[in-house]
């Protein structure tokens, strides 16, 4: 049974990911029709202000690798928060596109400070208070912040105007602040002593080499599919209009799905739930190629939510527990190859599908990085050696 003071932990440490993930980069997906329609935004607009949210959200990722003063950390975290918010009102105050692309990308900046500063710093509180060193629950807010924007994007595209959703999107995300800057515990007391010589580090460093370059494969099938999913529900005449639903079930697929991984890899070991979690996120993509209809693609946003959240979460924990003394910087490290792959692989994918008229081989090449994935996730584990994988701790 968890402590009260866990539990507040662990629900600000949540709702962190929503304001940083969900409201400040994940309202945009919702907002791009908003927009478009009312200000006549052209597609390489649309897709510049996608790319410099990424870019932010990179350069936040490469900065935090810099880093290991806990209390600059902790500073940081907190700036990123207000970030997230701020950033998201300013967007309703100005059509000026220049203005849009410095906020989008400070926007970045605070989603990476919420999901590696974050994680880091929850990482060390687990494992300072000899809890499971386990972040399902934390990347839970991936999934709800998806919910989130979808159904609030439903509520509010009738009755106000673009620059007003947005006004809206940051302040739900402020109300939210509260109870996560409330429950924030003191995370400078959880520093953790450095472990490892040289030869140890020398060891990890090859792992988390191997590990970044499976991590990329993951990231090429989470951003494909994120990106191209619901243009192709809205391709079907039966999906035409609910592109959003689409959407929605993946996060409620999301959702609860890492506390469910979090349990099979308590069972069956981490390295089998991650191969399992890699072939299912491979099936969702095999799906939308071998059959469009409608029970298809809504049954692969379910198997695309539940398994691309089980990989997030499960190498970050991971490697979190490797690196217990500075687990944002591996983190953080991990997160810039995903964050690559989510710049290059759209851009690969929506040529073929401009080429050829459908996204079938795009598709299909997807489904070959994945397996790619798979196996150097298998040689990632070799790196790791034959010694025993860290114990859960709890």
């Amino acid at each position: 049974m968890k402590t009260i003071e866990t539990i507040r932990v662990l629900a600000a440490s949540v709702i962190a990911v929503v304001v940083t993930v969900g409201i400040a980069r994940f309202s945009y997906t919702p907002m791009i029709p908003e927009m478009v329609e009312a200000l006549g935004l052209s597609q390489s607009v649309v897709g510049m202000l996608a790319t410099v949210n990424y870019a932010g959200y990179l350069t936040g990722a490469l900065l935090i690798t810099r880093i290991s003063d806990l209390d600059l950390k902790v500073k940081l975290y907190q700036l990123g928060l207000v970030v997230a918010v701020v950033s998201t009102v300013l967007m309703g105050f100005t059509s000026n596109v220049w203005l849009w692309f410095a906020l989008r990308f400070v926007s970045g900046l605070g989603t990476s400070a919420g999901m590696l500063l974050g994680a880091g710093l929850l990482m060390s509180w687990l494992i300072k208070n000899n809890e499971k060193s386990e972040l399902g629950v934390f990347f839970s807010g991936i999934g709800l912040g998806i919910v989130l924007t979808a159904v609030l994007a439903q509520l509010i595209k009738g009755p106000f105007s673009w620059d007003q959703q947005w006004v809206i999107y940051g302040l739900v995300g402020l109300a939210l602040l509260v109870p996560a800057w409330r429950w924030m515990p003191d995370y400078r007391a959880c520093a953790l002593p450095r472990t490892g010589g040289k030869a140890g580090s020398d060891e990890r460093s090859r792992f988390i080499v191997i590990l970044q370059l499976a991590y990329f494969c993951a990231g090429v099938g989470y951003v494909v599919t994120a990106t191209f999913l619901v243009a192709i529900a809205e391709s079907i005449p039966g999906l035409s209009g609910h592109g959003w639903l689409i959407w929605l079930v993946a996060g409620l697929s999301a959702t609860p799905a890492c506390w469910l991984w979090d349990v099979f890899t308590r069972r069956w070991g981490q390295w089998t739930a991650l191969y399992l979690a890699y072939t299912l996120n491979a099936v969702s993509i095999l799906m939308l190629i071998v059959d469009t209809s409608m029970v298809s693609v809504m049954l692969s946003a379910v198997v695309y939510g539940a398994s691309f959240i089980g990989i997030v979460s499960m190498m970050l924990a991971m490697v979190g527990r490797v690196f217990p003394e500075n687990p944002s910087r591996p983190m953080s490290r991990l997160t810039f190859s995903y964050g690559i792959a989510q710049m290059l692989a759209p851009a690969v994918v929506g040529y073929l599908a401009d080429v050829e008229g459908n996204y079938t081989n795009g598709l299909w090449l997807t489904l070959l990085v994945m397996a790619i994935g798979v196996g150097v996730l298998h040689l990632a584990r070799r790196a790791k050696g034959r010694e025993a994988e860290p114990a859960l701790s709890g």
